[in-house]
């Protein structure tokens, strides 16, 4: 693994040596560079899982990945999460201020050979809303594992269309 990549020597017009990269190759030699650390930092953080996390995403807990994409609309700002194996009444979906906190837990007992069971399965994610959510008309739908949550705009979070004149 070599952080900067050396050339031959050549002889310099002003008689020196010139054994590194030229000025030309910089922005190559940068990318190389990253990219080494990346996987660098990438084996180093596989054997740790607090250290890596999806992009974009503030992710603690279990390591469940919601699988979360949000759209910015015209009208509205829409949610949608993959988290399979749960029910409608094992979510709790709360906008305080410009986040919004989803959590879902799900016990389930069973008995076998007169010993009691019990599995329990929680998730939590936590992100922050664009500016001009209305937090009063959140409406939510789960069906076949996928949670969609669509949070209207207020008048302001929708913006004004400013129209464009030739010259």
């Amino acid at each position: 693994m070599n952080l900067i990549p050396w050339k031959k020597k050549t002889r310099n017009t002003n008689g020196g040596d010139a054994s590194l990269a030229t000025i030309q190759d910089f922005p190559s030699v940068l990318r190389r560079m990253r990219n080494e650390f990346d996987e660098l930092y990438s084996q180093f953080s596989k054997n740790w899982p607090a250290l890596e996390s999806p992009a974009g995403i503030e992710s603690f807990g279990n390591g469940w990945n919601w699988g979360i994409t949000m759209t910015d609309e015209e009208n509205q700002v829409s949610i949608r999460a993959e988290a399979p194996g749960f029910e409608p009444d094992d979510f709790d979906i709360r906008v305080s201020g410009d986040r919004l906190v989803i959590r879902a837990a799900h016990k389930k007992t069973s008995k076998s050979k007169g010993y009691d069971y019990q599995e329990q399965s929680e998730c939590f994610e936590s992100m922050t809303l664009p500016p001009g959510v209305d937090p009063t008309k959140v409406e939510a739908k789960y069906k076949n594992g996928v949670l969609t949550l669509q949070l209207p705009k207020t008048k302001e979070g929708k913006g004004q269309r400013i129209s464009v004149k030739g010259v």
